[in-house]
């Protein structure tokens, strides 16, 4: 399978974040959707992979600020609490999508 590629990646609203996939698919995460998937080790057990985030204790309303790309590889998130140190490889985000990676 094809490492999953991205075309275009936009912040359509502090609550969607877009992708557009050189496939032409299009994914569309919500911001909270995207914080409680977040994989770095403040929130995701390293050992385990056991989720250590609290669903509760993320505000349903909670707003995304941005995104940096991470070399060539994902994205990081920015979001209203603060929250900043997750990377998101390409095919995780794809898989969030609901679309698996690119045939």
């Amino acid at each position: 399978m094809q490492q999953p590629t991205p075309r275009k990646a936009d912040l359509v609203s502090p609550y969607v974040f877009r992708i557009e996939w050189k496939d032409g698919a299009v994914s569309d995460y919500k911001a909270r959707d995207l914080r409680l998937a977040c994989p770095c080790a403040q929130c995701i057990e390293e050992g385990t992979g056991r989720a250590i985030l609290d669903p509760r204790t993320v505000k349903d309303d909670i707003l995304l600020f941005g995104a940096e790309l991470v070399g060539r590889y994902g994205l990081s998130f920015f979001w209203s609490d603060g929250h900043k140190t997750g990377i998101f490889a390409w095919p995780r985000l794809r898989e969030l999508a609901g679309l698996g990676t690119a045939p």
